[in-house]
């Protein structure tokens, strides 16, 4: 389950931050990609202490930035997947 802080809002770049599975996230679409961050800890990340980052998607050049919010959406639970399935495999 995803605890919000920011669901995705803005534009060039849109972002969010939350949490899920105790852990923090920051989503950023911006250029050609959007990603998303995992760290231990909201004040880890600000410390540039993530350990792992996936791309989502690549877009034409400068078209992330402009990505709908449901989409937004819809990459980030893509993350929180591929984050819950690398963590729980290291259980």
């Amino acid at each position: 389950m995803i605890k919000w802080k920011y669901k995705p809002a803005g534009n060039c770049p849109v972002q969010a931050e939350g949490w899920f599975l105790k852990h923090y996230f920051y989503f950023r679409a911006r250029g050609e990609y959007a990603t998303i961050e995992f760290s231990e800890s909201e004040d880890h990340h600000n410390r540039d202490e993530v350990y792992k980052v996936y791309i989502l998607t690549k877009t034409k050049e400068y078209m992330a930035g402009w990505l709908p919010k449901w989409i937004c959406r819809l990459l980030i639970y893509k993350g929180c997947l591929k984050f819950l399935f690398k963590y729980k495999s290291h259980e």
